[in-house]
């Protein structure tokens, strides 16, 4: 969604790329901000899923969340170099073009790594609610039959 947004603005204020740059720069600024947090969110929700289901396969989804963070964090670290740089108008020069290419390659590796978590997540949630229809629960590195109330 960011992408089209963004993309929608210079598209629309094609004439003046200054305006939509103005636009652009609030956007990621704010959308940093939203990410980071969401980062923070989805990874301790994570890490709480993993101790509480005792799911090694959880670890995998952590890891996910892990890499989209980091990525996330130097997202917004590059953002703001390049929101100096805009202000200093100097969003023609070489190094700007090139921290503006890192950062796309920063967004989408976010959303490659987001996806495959969004895959991974049926099959987490499938599989702990298998083990708790069959009446075991995860403890530890190994199942533990629990006793049914029949």
């Amino acid at each position: 969604m960011l992408f089209l947004c963004v993309h929608s603005l210079f598209v629309t204020f094609a004439s003046d790329h200054t305006i939509a740059g103005e636009a652009a720069s609030g956007i990621f600024v704010r959308f940093n901000r939203y990410q980071l947090v969401l980062a923070g969110i989805a990874l301790i929700g994570s890490f709480l899923w993993r101790i509480s289901s005792g799911r090694s396969a959880v670890t995998g989804l952590f890891f996910c969340f892990g890499l989209a963070s980091f990525a996330a964090i130097i997202a917004a670290h590059v953002t703001t170099h390049l929101e100096g740089m805009r202000l200093a108008y100097q969003t023609h020069t070489p190094q700007f073009v090139r921290l503006h290419g890192f950062s796309m390659l920063l967004y989408l590796w976010e959303v490659v790594v987001l996806f495959f978590s969004g895959l991974l997540l049926p099959y987490l949630i499938q599989r702990i609610a298998q083990d708790q229809v069959r009446g075991f629960r995860v403890q530890g590195s190994g199942f533990r039959k629990v006793k049914s109330d029949e």
